[in-house]
């Protein structure tokens, strides 16, 4: 292994635990928020403004976060049965030409949600009057910049199915949340 190699695994192995803590203090943050307003509102009697709108643009965040640590931990739907019938060197050909689309696709999500953002600059959320391009419309092009990231991880190791292997241990034994 070079040393480019163990910076970039270095990297990824830093990227995959903030993603994973990030994806969890969501959740809690979320959660405590949620249970927080019911308190306000119900026992209190006093509905906080801000919380729902809050929540809403945490659970954006979370939703496509998570999607890309899926990718990451290859726990995306697939359906194969098509793919199966076809000989074994058409079945490799069409799963490089689908992993060859998924970077593609992430690739402009990222360029096209980061237009998108430069767009809608000046635009403010309604109750908290934050600006709306930086927390909400930003998940779009981050979210996507990390899963072209694994996107591209899986293509460079040459792991076009689940059954492909490299020498990175499966999810379940990482040690991430799940």
């Amino acid at each position: 292994m070079d040393h480019m190699d163990r910076q970039l695994g270095g990297a990824a192995r830093w990227v995959d635990r903030a993603g994973d803590i990030l994806l969890i203090g969501l959740n809690a943050l979320m959660a405590a928020i949620v249970l927080g307003a019911i308190f306000f509102r119900y026992v209190l009697n006093n509905s906080l403004s801000w919380s729902d709108e809050f929540v809403r643009y945490l659970f954006v965040w979370f939703s496509l976060v998570g999607s890309a640590l899926v990718l990451r931990d290859r726990e995306h739907i697939r359906v194969e049965y098509f793919v199966e019938k076809f000989p074994p060197r058409l079945q490799r050909a069409v799963e490089v030409a689908m992993a060859a689309g998924v970077c593609l696709f992430h690739a402009a999500l990222t360029v096209l949600g980061a237009l998108w953002v430069w767009e809608t600059r000046g635009t403010v959320t309604s109750a908290l009057q934050w600006p709306l391009n930086l927390f909400f419309y930003a998940a779009l092009p981050v979210a996507s910049l990390l899963s072209l990231a694994y996107a591209l991880q899986r293509f460079r190791r040459g792991e076009f199915t689940e059954r492909d292997t490299s020498d990175r241990p499966p999810a379940d034994d990482r040690g991430g949340a799940r």
